[in-house]
């Protein structure tokens, strides 16, 4: 090891060198602190055994000088003094001093303060050696974390994109909605798209669990319920491709086979039946989904729908009534031969129809109390007078007024908040 030794007397400074040269160190000198300073600023010393009192700059002053310095090594420094008052010991140490050995100098003792001293800057540089390692694991994981997040943005963009664009379908149907999801990416979708010149369906899934997995899956089921022309001229089922093949276990879903390009999306009933027998739950994977399927004819009003394990959806009537809609149903994928029903439901001029997530429902309060389907009813009518699309930003005011807490800072929502609505303008046809 690197050791300056600092005296002003010339034989103290010979006699200190000696022993350490003996001991395998190698030794510098300075005659005073100011030649120590300058010594300490451009050679890699390790160690300074320096006396108290010299001329120019004193060992207590090159201790201050050399903590204020913030070297990026660590210099181990011995302060040489006759003096041995416990004040004395306590301004050394105060001022930066590692260790203190009173004069005349025992050799024994200086060299068992040197190895203490060893012992020290080796842990340092084994620190310092750590903390760069994990200085470099932490920049590789910053840029892995960032291309993570890259991903992430894209696919919350992907996702987004499935949402819908506009409200305008050609038909005397008003349609708003809303998505809040609780993480970046979100397991509720819904959409709706023109089945014919009179039918418009509309759907909204919410499927279990959170993240990449229930957005892959929610993904998905919006690509196969996107509608295609088929050789009967209505809207089929999106039959899988190449590009979107049907689910398996080596795809990291449950096991499915093909949904039929030949089943008509104008049945509520047969489409969630489909999506349940394709996909079903396994031992690998665990995600299934509630959702419910509409298809409304804008011209008449008659409306069907098919609810499978998802919150019932609600029926407000123009007059100032809410009616709930369905019978429960199983969710889609826990069971193979779950049976499904159709509800059928008459829509007038200025009723409205609500599709929504047990994200609304089950929105909490600070005391961790619901938001409540009744809430929700009631808020839905308290809107009466608003545009549809405003009556879906009351319910998200009045969702966000729930869940904040007294100072005012809501927390991050426990599940993602969707809504999806639709208003009866008049109808063109009384068949």
């Amino acid at each position: 090891m690197k050791i300056l030794v600092v005296d002003d007397e010339a034989w103290m400074r010979r006699t200190l060198s000696v022993m350490l040269q003996k001991w395998g160190h190698e030794v510098l000198e300075a005659a005073d602190g100011e030649e120590a300073w300058t010594r300490l600023q451009h050679e890699p010393i390790g160690m300074a055994i320096c006396d108290w009192v010299m001329p120019r700059l004193n060992g207590l002053e090159l201790c201050h000088r050399l903590r204020a310095a913030g070297f990026s090594h660590y210099v181990y420094l011995i302060l040489l003094t006759g003096k041995d008052q416990t004040e004395d010991i306590y301004t050394a140490f105060d001022a930066g001093a590692d260790d203190f050995i009173n004069k005349p100098v025992n050799a024994k003792e200086l060299q068992v303060r040197i190895k203490a001293g060893e012992r020290v800057l080796q842990l340092e540089q084994a620190l310092k050696t750590k903390n760069a390692e994990l200085s470099r694991v932490n920049e590789a994981l910053q840029a892995s974390q960032a291309h993570v997040q890259r991903d992430l943005d894209a696919a919350a963009a992907v996702q987004r994109s499935l949402l819908p664009a506009s409200s305008e379908t050609g038909l005397p149907l008003r349609l708003a909605w809303a998505m809040a999801p609780a993480e970046q990416l979100a397991g509720d979708i819904f959409n709706f798209f023109r089945l014919d010149e009179r039918h418009l369906a509309l759907y909204l899934i919410d499927v279990s669990g959170h993240g990449v997995p229930a957005a892959m899956f929610s993904v998905h089921l919006t690509q196969l319920l996107s509608p295609h022309p088929g050789t009967s001229g209505k809207a089929q089922l999106q039959p899988p491709t190449d590009s979107h093949p049907a689910m398996t276990v080596s795809s990291g879903f449950a096991t499915a086979e093909a949904i039929a390009p030949q089943e008509s999306l104008t049945d509520p009933v047969a489409v969630v039946t489909r999506l349940n027998q394709g996909f079903q739950v396994h031992d690998r994977n665990m995600i299934y989904c509630t959702m419910v399927y509409a298809v409304i004819d804008t011209h008449t009003g008659k409306g069907s729908l098919c609810q499978a394990g998802h919150p019932y959806p609600l029926l407000y009537r123009r007059e100032g009534r809410v009616e709930t809609l369905g019978g429960g149903g199983l969710p889609v994928g826990l069971i193979a031969d779950a049976d499904y029903e159709a509800v059928d439901f008459q829509l007038q001029p200025g009723d409205r129809l609500l599709l929504y997530s047990d994200g609304v429902t089950e929105c909490f309060a600070p005391d961790r109390s619901p938001f409540g389907l009744e809430r929700l009813a009631e808020t839905l009518r308290l809107a009466r007078g608003a545009s549809l699309d405003e009556a879906i930003l009351q319910i998200q005011e009045a969702l966000e007024r729930w869940r904040r807490p007294a100072n005012g800072e809501s927390p991050t929502l426990a599940d993602d908040i969707s809504m999806l609505a639709a208003e009866l303008d008049a109808p063109q046809s009384s068949r």
